[in-house]
């Protein structure tokens, strides 16, 4: 189940990258609430990926079995 639910956090954390890149491409364009809001709901997500990445390969052996 563990690696289902890292998997779809990776493809999720792709995805939000790549709508961020074509809301922020241009710096000198004006961003509305919206892109700013989805950029931090990606960096949210990211941190979230990252920190089961990190315990799930480099925690404490028990932590990487919940059972």
């Amino acid at each position: 189940m563990l690696q289902t639910d890292t998997l779809l956090m990776a493809v999720a954390t792709l995805l939000l990258l790549a709508v961020n890149w074509l809301a922020f491409h241009d710096f000198r364009e004006t961003h509305t609430v919206r892109d700013w809001l989805m950029l931090l709901a990606s960096v949210l997500v990211f941190i979230e990926f990252v920190r089961v990445f990190w315990k799930r390969n480099f925690g404490h052996p028990s932590a990487s079995n919940p059972l």
